[in-house]
């Protein structure tokens, strides 16, 4: 075991600056730490944000798909009959122009 009083000035020197890195790595543990939990804090308020858009039932993005899914079924329903009903007429005229 070696005890500080046995070392020369220049092991003293040596310990004193391994001593100091080893305190300035510990506080750049600390700030990383502290970092990373800001860090945290931001993506889970991003995260939220995302998911509130996506998926809000009245307002978000699932809405409007399901909106526009609901106007297509809509629309494909009104489309046969108004298609129906122009071949009829289409149809009509045809066999008014042969029966005149």
């Amino acid at each position: 075991m070696i005890f500080i009083t046995d070392m020369n000035k220049q092991d003293k020197q040596g310990l004193e600056l391994i001593m100091y890195r080893l305190d300035e790595s510990d506080k750049r543990v600390d700030e990383l730490h502290q970092e990373f939990k800001g860090n945290l804090t931001e993506l889970h308020t991003d995260i939220k944000f995302i998911k509130e858009n996506l998926f809000n039932p009245n307002e978000g993005l699932w809405a409007e798909t399901k909106l526009n899914s609901q106007h297509r079924v809509d629309t494909k329903k009104w489309r046969g009959v108004i298609g129906t009903g122009f071949i009829g007429l289409l149809f009509k005229h045809i066999f008014d122009m042969f029966t005149k």
